[in-house]
Formats: structure tokens, sequence, C-alpha cells
């Protein structure tokens, strides 16, 4: 069974009876909002990237759950588009349609990204305000997306180690079995050294979901018609924002 809502096996299903019972015996002020909107998918989730190890699952659970309620002290669910506006004026990322599972597609353009000038909190904020967008995208059925690193003209000042490991904890520690595949785009020597860094950090599932690829390799994983003519498809797609859009 695939460990999916509506696929358990009898060992799978108890498991997150089990889990369930664990999370409802949570006396926490701090995560109350969040534990009364989890739901089964999510918990699943858990379950599986912990290879359905009942503690660990639930350790794990429980810290993200922390996370949700008291990140940077607003949570998650308190960022608004006002707490992360000059990444969206930059369109350094954006979601674009949907990869060939009908999956979500996200798209990095690493070059619009300045570590020299950023403000790091901001870029925390909003790779997660990337990341609760994404999640709201999610049909039923689907549970994961796809990304895109496009490594265009990238140069050592889009290099952000602190923020690639915030990324990094963010899909294998709070949000597991969110990637379905991770394409990163056309990337130049430079960042090969750069590449033998951050591997180290992955743990193996999450390694084996990259893959390096050109350009004509997109339509491999993306219909063309999903895909815009930069990147060989026919969408006529173009990222903007407009500052009138932000929430105060």
């Amino acid at each position: 069974m695939s460990g999916y809502v509506g696929d358990l096996s009898p060992e799978q299903q108890q498991q997150l009876s089990i889990i369930k019972s664990k999370i409802a015996e949570i006396n926490d002020p701090v995560v109350e909002k969040e534990i009364q909107q989890l739901d089964d998918s999510m918990t699943l989730r858990f379950l599986r990237a912990r290879k359905w190890n009942q503690k660990d699952s639930f350790e794990m659970l429980y810290e993200a759950l922390k996370f949700r309620a008291t990140f940077q002290d607003v949570g998650v669910e308190g960022i608004t588009e006002s707490m992360v506006v000059n990444e969206l004026k930059s369109g350094k990322s954006y979601f674009h349609g949907v990869d060939k599972g009908g999956r979500p597609v996200c798209i990095v353009k690493t070059s619009r990204h300045d570590s020299y000038s950023r403000d790091l909190n901001e870029s925390m904020r909003y790779c997660v305000y990337v990341m609760e967008n994404g999640k709201s995208m999610l049909k039923d059925g689907i549970e994961t997306c796809t990304l895109i690193f496009d490594m265009s003209d990238f140069s050592s000042k889009n290099m952000d180690y602190p923020l690639v490991k915030f990324m990094v904890e963010l899909f294998q520690k709070f949000y597991p079995e969110s990637l379905q595949k991770c394409l990163i785009l056309n990337a130049p020597w430079i960042f090969m050294g750069i590449w033998h860094i951050i591997k180290h950090w992955l743990d193996p599932n999450t390694a084996s979901k990259v893959s390096f690829v050109k350009t004509k390799q997109l339509s491999d994983y993306i219909p063309k018609d999903q895909l815009e003519s930069s990147y060989g498809g026919t969408s006529t797609f173009k990222y903007t924002y407009e500052e009138k859009q932000v929430l105060n």
C-alpha cells in the first residue's frame, strides 16, 4: 500500500490511529490551533518520512507544529504579502503550470537573488510564504510540487548558503514529502563546487529527487503548453507583481 489517504494497509492505519491519539493528548496551547487544522493527509507525510517509526514520526510532527505556530513570532499563517514585498517585487520565484503528473511547478530564478543585499529574515519568510502557497494549490490526490532552479546567469553573489540551508530544513523537517522533483536547470561550472557542499545537507531521499537538466529536457517533465517560451514551451505567461496587491 502507498501510505496515502485511501490506500493504507491495516498496519499503516493502526500507526496513523496511534499517532492521532498521541497528538490528541498534547496539552500545549502553543500548538492548539495547528492541531485543530491537522488532517490525515498531513500526518501521513510525517509517518512516511520516518518510515512509519511511531516515535520518530510523532517527534518530527510535534516539532513541525511548533515551527508553524512560532516561526518569527507570527507563525507561518501570519506571514502576509507586506512582510515579503521585496521578494515578491524581485520576481525571483513564482508558480506557473503543472508537470506531467498534474503537480504545481515552482520556478526559481536564482540570478534575481542578491545575497549581498537581501534581508535574511525576509528571505526566510518568503520561503515559508511560497511553501504555504504551494500547499494551498494542491488538488485532491496531489501532494507534491515540482521545483525548477533556473541557474541561468548565476554568479557568486546569487549563492546564499544560510538561505539554502534553511530551504533544505524546510523540505526535510517541516514540509516532508512535499517535493516531487527538483530540476537544476542550466547549472554553470561555478555551481558544481557549491553543489558538492549542498548535497551533504540532503538526506538520500531528497537527494534522489534532484536532477541536473538543460532547457530542452524540461519537456520530459512538464508539458510544453505549461512551459514559458523561454523554456521551450508555448505558454505566454509572464510573471508580474503589482504593489497595490500588498495587504496591510
